[in-house]
């Protein structure tokens, strides 16, 4: 045998050495779980966030790439998911047109109004919806929040003086 040869006081201590490392294994093994678990749990409250706004939002490159989507923007273009309108998206475009998509995912320092963007939906018809963009300085990637057209020609909350 390999060990024959070695004293036993060696081999307690290589056995005890073994035994920490295991040790050390287990506590790196519980907190990389806490952190994958913690993460899950952060990706699954962002994930109804983004679902639960009244408003659709995507996230895009600046050449007009979407990156991604919460559910109300997919069902205002008529796709059953994001991850469908992502697929698609990438074959015939989120905008109806080049110029729509620059006017689009223009963002302003200031505050201003809403401006509206033409939109491709899945069925192939264009829709207009208003539309605010925001994009930090370092990023490369424009935030959209695409509201949906109301049909009511009134308001939908009371005038101050009423």
């Amino acid at each position: 045998m390999r060990d024959d040869h070695r004293p036993k006081q060696e081999l307690i201590h290589e056995i005890t050495g073994l035994r920490k490392q295991v040790l050390d294994l287990k506590e790196a093994m519980t907190a990389r779980r806490r952190v994958e678990d913690a993460l899950r749990t952060a990706e699954t409250l962002l994930r109804a966030l983004s679902d639960g706004a009244p408003v659709g939002l995507g996230l895009f490159r600046d050449d007009g790439t979407l990156l991604t989507a919460n559910r109300p923007f997919a069902h205002m273009l008529g796709y059953d998911s994001p991850a469908e309108l992502q697929a698609l998206s990438a074959v015939c475009g989120v905008f109806a047109s080049p110029e729509d998509q620059s006017r689009a995912l223009r963002s302003s320092p200031r505050a201003e109004a809403a401006r509206h963007a033409l939109f491709r939906r899945k069925d192939g018809c264009r829709r207009s919806h208003p539309v605010l963009a925001g994009q930090r300085s370092a990023d490369r990637e424009v935030t959209l929040a695409v509201f949906e057209t109301l049909d009511t020609p009134n308001p939908p909350f009371p005038s101050p003086s009423a």
